[in-house]
């Protein structure tokens, strides 16, 4: 079965409908841990989502002006949410890796607001949302991780945006990454980091230049490094205490 991808107008690749992974809406946290919800309003979830969609770095998931009908949950990869500013500049305002949802700016007035793009080669899985929300009113525990999902994107928006210097803007967003790599069932202290140094400056604020003087900063001082699109905390104590 062929899935188009009607932003670029090429073929993907679809797998069949059904087991998704370990995504936000069908997993609950213990101990830090994602764990899959056995139930079924999971099953019922499963039902209605097309699963393991493969797509290539740049191309587009959905686009800005686009009509709202579907969630997305990132399967594999990592993707980025961009706008373009009325100069016309490409603003990078969100990064989604294995697990998390995509597509909630589309919720409030019926067209996306952003584009989404695959930053590396991966998957996805596409969630129909008034399917799914026919079925969070029968399943109150699915509206439930919906609030607790969109109110949590509000809260990241504040911290990205907030009065952090460059080095706690960084550490910040790589602490995030790491404990959802973590949640899942990775190693906290090294994961896959295929974001570019100019799409993360674009996302954190900053000019290209001043974020690559933090790495090498927090290199030097064995805190942190970056090498082969790979993160290693080399001192988790040094690490989170620059936030302090």
């Amino acid at each position: 079965m062929l899935n188009t991808n009607l932003n670029n107008n090429k073929k993907i690749e679809q797998k069949p409908t059904g087991y998704c992974g370990d995504c936000e809406l069908c997993t609950k946290t213990v101990d830090n841990r994602r764990v899959r919800i056995q139930s079924n309003e999971i099953a019922a979830i499963e039902a209605i989502i097309d699963s393991h969609i493969m797509i290539e770095k740049n191309q587009t998931v959905y686009t800005a002006g686009n009509t709202f009908q579907n969630l997305y949950t990132v399967h594999s990869g990592m993707f980025k949410s961009v706008y373009l500013t009325q100069q016309g500049d490409e603003r990078i305002v969100d990064v989604f890796i294995p697990g998390q949802i995509m597509g909630f700016d589309g919720i409030h007035d019926g067209k996306y607001k952003t584009t989404v793009k695959a930053v590396s080669s991966g998957s996805y899985c596409v969630i129909p949302f008034y399917p799914l929300q026919e079925l969070s009113m029968k399943h109150r525990d699915i509206q439930n991780r919906l609030m607790k999902m969109m109110s949590e994107k509000i809260i990241q928006f504040e911290i990205t945006h907030s009065e952090y210097n460059a080095q706690q803007k960084l550490v910040s967003f790589v602490k995030d990454v790491s404990e959802l790599y973590y949640s899942r069932g990775f190693s906290a202290k090294q994961f896959p980091f295929q974001i570019s140094q100019r799409d993360l400056a674009n996302y954190l604020g900053l000019a290209e230049e001043t974020l690559s003087r933090v790495f090498k900063k927090l290199k030097k001082n064995d805190v942190l490094a970056l090498a082969d699109h790979q993160i290693t905390i080399i001192d988790m104590p040094k690490f989170l205490s620059v936030l302090d």
